[in-house]
């Protein structure tokens, strides 16, 4: 992803075209927050072809490059700042110690879950997949949002999560009906690495293409909710930690760390995604 920390003058239009210039998941573009919002900072997240609610990958790239650059001050261990975005004004946590930043932690709105799918078959062929390597029954296809909704897919098995591969026709059968940003999230309890919960890839729609993105925070958000609601993991505790990996297909293999936080009577009341942040490379960009 790509961070523009001072992006005040620039258009909507010019911000469209650079995204779609840098051909990243997301670029993120900094401005001063609205008025009377009470957030710290204003960001502007796109993708190739358009404007997004919320993203929690970008989320955590943009509020590294803002305390790195100083436009934070830090107070350690944790500092917390407001973000507002299209989806609300929601909390961003900076984890720092000797003055250099550990990991950020975004925290996601409160779960909204759609009805679950009965009919897999759209799913399947949009992903090139059997329905025998769903199971509606304990894992339904389900529209969650914890700030940007996704389409959580659950398979039976790495394997199946492995012989992904979409296409177009079916993309569009299986998100018709729902707003354009929404992608595809497929998922098992199958994980790589001993580790993690969960191994996932996350599949767009993107200027007609379909798309995979190698870490996805807010699908990682909606996923710690929807296996938590399902409860398809278990917790001793009003806290649910959950490592996502993602993007091993790739070659890009990353993990998301996942806590789902709930109240005594089991009801969810909030989604942090968090993890380590690497600065690739600075660049300037000439309009």
């Amino acid at each position: 992803m790509a961070v523009f920390p001072e992006a005040q003058d620039l258009t909507s239009d010019e911000m469209q075209k650079l995204a779609f210039e840098m051909n990243l998941s997301e670029t993120t573009f900094v401005v001063p927050p609205t008025k009377g919002s009470g957030a710290d900072f204003r960001v502007r997240i796109f993708v190739p072809d358009m404007e997004i609610q919320y993203a929690g990958h970008p989320t955590l790239g943009t509020f590294y490059v803002l305390a790195k650059e100083g436009r934070i001050r830090l107070k350690e261990p944790i500092t917390e700042v407001k973000m507002e975005v299209l989806a609300g004004v929601m909390p961003v946590q900076i984890h720092s110690s000797g003055g250099h930043v550990q990991r950020i932690v975004t925290v996601q709105n409160k779960p909204e879950f759609g009805q679950p799918y009965k009919d897999i078959k759209v799913f399947a062929e949009a992903l090139s997949l059997k329905e025998s390597d769903f199971d509606n029954a304990k894992m339904p296809v389900q529209v969650v949002s914890t700030g940007l909704p996704w389409v959580i897919v659950p398979v039976k098995s790495r394997g199946a999560v492995e012989r992904v591969s979409g296409n177009v026709a079916g993309f569009v059968k299986a998100l018709d009906g729902l707003p354009k940003e929404v992608g595809l999230y497929v998922t098992c309890l199958d994980p790589i690495e001993r580790t993690s919960t969960t191994h996932s890839r996350g599949l767009s729609l993107v200027s007609k293409s379909v798309v995979e993105d190698p870490a996805t925070g807010s699908a990682s958000g909606c996923l710690g909710a929807y296996l938590v609601h399902h409860g398809l993991v278990k917790s001793k505790t009003n806290s649910t930690r959950i490592v996502n990996e993602q993007g091993y297909e790739l070659g890009r293999a990353s993990k998301i760390d996942i806590e789902v936080l709930t109240s005594m009577r089991g009801e969810i009341e909030s989604v942090k995604v968090g993890g380590t942040v690497v600065h690739m490379m600075d660049g300037t960009a000439f309009l």
